[in-house]
């Protein structure tokens, strides 16, 4: 409210106003005022595009990705609070919103002179590839496979920059991996088993053992990596007839994510 007033009393400029507004949209967000979200992500949005000075072409453009970005973790968090799921609508929604700010920090890539704000660049590299791995990982829930693998292709690309981690590269994998999975899942369902689906499962197998591998290169370092690939990993290992894998890889789990609640509840 100290900002909003300030603001609106012109004690800031414009990029401080769009930015005051912009984070009064994330904490209404966390808060579950999802209209009062909305409408503030809306003001700043216009205020970066139309207000602000044309000379700080970068930053506007920056802050214009970085809501679009916002509104569609927006659009999805709103759709569990009000409907206690994830609409097809609202991931559909949501990928409009990243693409839109994928577009934009693509802007801010090519029009960046050498030595100009190289954070702004960085950032919206990073920006970038959540986007569309994002974008990858809402479409395979919405089973449209060829798109969703599409844009983790584009993904691993992105990720070939040396501005990545092995686990931001890793995790590429693991997604890559859960697609051809949950796909091999579908098409059992669906269809007769055949040698062109199975593909899939191989596929999932070899994109998983690639996490795996950049994820013990991270461990090895002392650092963390993300639990979940071992669950996907016994998944896999099931379906391919290795029970005893595939048991040890869920127990490792279910240690894991032991460890990380009891970590929580300790905080």
């Amino acid at each position: 409210p100290h900002l909003m007033a300030q603001s609106e009393g012109g004690g800031f400029n414009q990029f401080e106003k769009a930015d005051a507004l912009a984070e009064h949209g994330k904490v209404c967000k966390r808060l579950g005022k999802y209209n009062d979200s909305q409408k503030y992500y809306d003001e700043a949005f216009l205020i970066y595009k139309k207000e602000c000075p044309q000379e700080d072409d970068l930053t506007r453009i920056d802050g214009q990705a970085r809501i679009r970005s916002e509104q569609a973790d927006l659009t999805l968090i709103r759709s569990i609070g009000e409907q206690k799921a994830v609409t097809k609508e609202a991931r559909r929604d949501s990928i409009d919103k990243w693409n839109e700010s994928s577009k934009l920090s693509q802007e801010i890539i090519d029009n960046a002179k050498p030595g100009d704000f190289p954070s702004l660049v960085e950032l919206a590299l990073l920006r970038k590839y959540r986007c569309h791995l994002l974008i990858g990982i809402e479409y395979g829930k919405l089973k449209q496979w060829d798109d969703a693998q599409k844009h983790l292709e584009l993904t691993r690309k992105i990720g070939q920059n040396d501005k990545f981690s092995e686990v931001d590269i890793g995790t590429i994998f693991m997604w890559m991996g859960k697609l051809h999975f949950d796909r091999y899942i579908d098409n059992c369902s669906t269809i007769a088993h055949d040698e062109q689906n199975g593909q899939n499962l191989i596929k999932a197998q070899i994109q998983t053992s690639i996490a795996w591998q950049k994820f013990v290169e991270v461990l090895n370092a002392g650092s963390s990596i993300p639990f979940d690939i071992n669950l996907s990993h016994a998944h896999i290992s099931y379906f391919l007839g290795d029970t005893h894998k595939a048991i040890n890889l869920a127990i490792v789990y279910l240690i894991m994510h032991v460890k990380n609640i009891s970590g929580r509840s300790c905080c």
